[in-house]
């Protein structure tokens, strides 16, 4: 009877055995004909991918979106990897690549007069996954101007913004051709420097000898917010 008992437990062992020898083996066998790329590693069959990368073998790139958004009142000439593009004032540009590559560069936007807004350093990484959003916003260091005329002293002829102002100057001096600005239009002249002594002077076309009108541009109420803009009616 002992020696019963111990040829069933000898055959216990040897299944145990032979049935680990096997799973081992299988389990081998699962990753012996399976190439993970890019990094990837093959656990039980199947490649684990790093991040940036999926496909039953690590093959495919995950693509992201980087999308630039002009929040200004004039297009914005948009520099990146030495390529130039256009965003249209209220809307974006859209750039599709891959995980931890990268967009570098810089943008410029200015109106008919005044100066130029500029973006020096642009340097935007693509996500892991989704969208990155960048807001292009006109700094509150500056605001955009827009002047109506609605005076009876008739076309509008000449403009000069932040006349005087200390550390600025005439910065800005601004001569419209004939017609000038007729009565009820409007002009959009541009972005300029925002100073707690900002203001308009304005001369009409048919008294050119004086400033008629004056305006201080204090009730923007500094510091600004961004992509803040003010519309002065002459009258």
């Amino acid at each position: 009877m002992k020696k019963t008992k111990a040829v069933i437990f000898t055959a216990i062992i040897t299944l145990l055995a032979f049935g680990t020898s096997i799973y081992t083996s299988c389990n081998k066998d699962r990753c012996s004909n399976v190439a993970c790329q890019n990094g990837g590693t093959c656990v039980n069959g199947y490649c684990s991918c790093p991040t940036g990368y999926e496909g039953d073998h690590c093959e495919i790139g995950v693509t992201t979106t980087i999308q630039y958004w002009n929040h200004g009142f004039t297009d914005i000439t948009l520099t990146l990897n030495n390529v130039a593009y256009t965003v249209p004032a209220g809307h974006s540009k859209g750039f599709m690549g891959g995980y931890g590559d990268t967009l570098q560069g810089n943008a410029f936007t200015h109106g008919s007069s005044g100066v130029q807004v500029n973006w020096d350093t642009l340097f935007n990484t693509f996500p892991q996954s989704g969208t990155t959003t960048v807001d292009l916003n006109i700094p509150s260091t500056f605001f955009y101007l827009t002047v109506v005329n609605d005076s009876a002293s008739g076309p509008l002829k000449y403009f000069v913004i932040n006349k005087n102002v200390p550390g600025i100057g005439n910065q800005q001096a601004i001569i419209l051709p004939p017609p000038y600005l007729a009565y009820g239009a409007a002009i959009a002249l541009g972005y300029f420097n925002a100073v707690d002594s900002s203001n308009l002077y304005i001369k009409s076309a048919a008294n050119d000898g004086e400033w008629f009108f004056s305006r201080s541009l204090g009730t923007l109420v500094l510091p600004m917010t961004a992509n803040q803009a003010i519309t002065i009616t002459a009258n």
